[in-house]
């Protein structure tokens, strides 16, 4: 019995000796934000135009008297055209655009903004 008293007041005797771990830690952040912004476009344009064109001329003199019994002949002029024209175009466009900003974000202690020289 006087052997577990003698244990137990050393062990009292050391406890009061021994003081509690603590640590005082400052906030601290690591990694690299980023701002990314991506844009996508795309345009399709189609347009067509169609051209007719019809034309008839026809110039007809017929007989023309010169004297009795004799007449004048000239020629008959005709003249048919037709046109036809057909236009189509189309266009198509397309733009990918991409933009990434990062900054190295690590700070200890009070730093408010890491990585821009903010304290």
């Amino acid at each position: 019995m006087r052997i577990s008293i003698a244990i137990l007041t050393f062990a009292a005797a050391i406890s009061l000796f021994i003081s509690g771990a603590g640590a005082s830690l400052a906030p601290a952040s690591f990694g690299f934000p980023t701002i990314v912004q991506m844009a996508n476009s795309v345009a399709w344009n189609q347009d067509t135009a169609n051209a007719f064109s019809f034309e008839d001329v026809n110039i007809d003199f017929g007989g023309m008297p010169f004297s009795p019994g004799v007449c004048l002949a000239f020629p008959s002029i005709q003249q048919t055209s037709i046109q036809c024209q057909s236009v189509s175009h189309t266009d198509f466009a397309q733009t990918n655009e991409f933009a990434a900003a990062a900054f190295p974000f690590v700070g200890v202690g009070m730093a408010g903004l890491p990585g821009f020289g903010f304290v």
